[in-house]
């Protein structure tokens, strides 16, 4: 199950220095898994193949909600839908 401690590149990723936003860093995290298994990718069905897909899929989900820049939203948007359909495909695959 992948954490905060297990994901470093996460907080790099949202340019956060520091502990102070752990928590809600955390509530994020669950909420992107959760979208994820809604969508069709629970991280169960993850594999070493597909982990950094997974990894920037959720990077790009927490930047919709830590990302206050409303010009990167859409951006964004249509990364987390590729990215979506790339890993519903190789779990489809196996």
């Amino acid at each position: 199950m992948l954490t905060l401690e297990d994901f470093p590149e996460l907080k790099t990723a949202l340019r956060i220095d520091g502990s102070e936003d752990d928590k809600v860093l955390a509530l994020l995290l669950k909420s992107a898994k959760i979208d994820l298994k809604i969508a069709g990718v629970p991280e169960e069905k993850i594999t070493e193949e597909t982990i950094d897909l997974y990894k920037r899929a959720i990077i790009l989900y927490l930047g919709f909600d830590y990302e206050y820049e409303e010009r990167k939203i859409a951006k964004l948007e249509r990364a987390y839908q590729r990215i979506l359909l790339q890993l519903r495909a190789e779990i489809t695959n196996e």
